[in-house]
């Protein structure tokens, strides 16, 4: 063990969500030491309000063709499953895999142009249509008028992903709190030292690199640190809760007549059992953002009752939840396509802009870090994290 006074390893992560502890994992399997700290419970934020969809990229390309965005996640379903069934560095066997794919429905006036799209070379092998007999329990009415299509892209509960991701480095991830027991040292655009300071103990935390995978947090330590490029930008969304009971599972992609989907469902249960529909989309994105909760509400059921007249919602509990997409500025304010690192000194600047680019990051990470201390271990006067809460559960 080092001493309590000092220590030293080769990379130091500070973030708490996806990014940050997928990128752990792999990099602690491949020899290194690590160090997560995290000011806040796991996943808290942007990862556990994350619908938990693994995307392929088919999303993306409805619009009629195959965007950087969707090539970006192309092979991303294959490596979370993987990963699911605990193949590679990252084990999530433990993880609870909500749905092995998504159905993607059109609303009744684009049926030709998604029924098009979806015969084509371009995407032939990773979708395919449903037949009427196949209908899952949300279409299984005469009052549909459009197509279904499956698209295999799974969907994890984010909550169980996290835990699990957590657990493969739990004696490597603390929980500190900035400016009261840890202060950040820097110089000339780099990091110095970690100070840390808990009642009579103390030490000093240096590495050969540290990474910056804090999401939204990273922009106060950028600024720290001067660094003005690159530069952190947020997207709002503003998701819709649905929760009553008998609500039957629906993990969807709805295709309108604009390139955005109109929502995107994912299925939840809470931590009373409750099952709930948790739905982003257009309806999440810029004029989501600004509606008040009560106004989001409203327009949500208008849109359901548009959509999906048949499904009773009359006795459904409606609530939203706010997140801040934290992504690399872009000069169109839009999502960059693919995972972010770039390096500025010893400090690596990370993203993954989707949940599901998690395996891009690590590996991106992983290219530009080496073991010098051989998964050396150390012990650091400061608490454990906890995992926090799916956004039904925060109340």
């Amino acid at each position: 063990m080092t001493a309590p006074d000092t220590a030293s390893v080769d990379t130091v992560i500070i973030g708490g969500g996806v990014a940050a502890l997928w990128t752990a994992n792999v990099l602690k399997a491949s020899g290194q030491s690590v160090a997560i700290l995290t000011n806040s419970p796991l996943g808290e934020g942007q990862s556990l309000a994350a619908q938990g969809v693994i995307h392929g990229g088919m999303k993306y390309a409805v619009a009629g063709k195959l965007t950087d965005s969707s090539e970006a996640l192309a092979d991303m379903p294959t490596r979370w499953l993987a990963a699911l069934r605990g193949e590679g560095p990252v084990d999530l066997t433990e993880a609870e895999l909500l749905a092995d794919h998504q159905i993607l429905w059109s609303l009744p006036n684009v049926v030709s142009r998604v029924a098009g799209f979806f015969g084509s070379k371009a995407v032939r092998g990773r979708s395919g249509r449903i037949a009427k007999e196949d209908y899952p329990a949300v279409f299984d009415t005469e009052a549909y008028r459009g197509s279904l299509f499956r698209i295999e892209e799974p969907v994890v509960d984010p909550v169980s992903a996290i835990r699990e991701l957590a657990r493969g480095v739990s004696e490597e991830t603390w929980l500190v709190e900035w400016g009261e027991n840890v202060e950040l040292e820097t110089a000339d655009n780099r990091i110095s030292r970690i100070r840390i300071r808990n009642g009579d103990d103390s030490c000093s935390l240096t590495a050969t690199n540290y990474l910056l995978a804090a999401g939204a947090g990273n922009g106060a330590i950028l600024d720290q640190l001067s660094i003005d490029s690159p530069r952190m930008q947020r997207r709002p969304l503003h998701q819709l809760i649905i929760r009553r009971a008998g609500l039957p599972p629906f993990f969807s992609v709805c295709v309108g007549a604009t390139p955005k989907p109109p929502v995107v469902v994912t299925t939840h249960i809470d931590s009373q059992g409750r099952p709930l529909w948790y739905v982003g989309g257009d309806i999440a994105e810029q004029a989501g953002v600004e509606r008040s909760e009560a106004e989001q509400i409203e327009f949500g059921k208008k849109r359901f009752a548009e959509y999906l007249p048949w499904i009773d919602l009359s006795n459904a509990d409606w609530f939203t939840h706010r997140v801040d997409r934290a992504e690399p500025l872009t000069g169109t304010g839009d999502r960059p396509a693919g995972a972010f690192c770039e390096r500025a000194g010893n400090v690596l600047i990370a993203w993954p802009t989707k949940l599901a680019l998690a395996p891009e990051l690590a590996d991106q990470v992983l290219r530009e870090t080496s073991s010098s201390n051989g998964n050396a271990k150390i012990r650091l006067p400061l608490p454990r994290p906890t995992v926090g809460n799916a956004p039904w559960d925060l109340d």
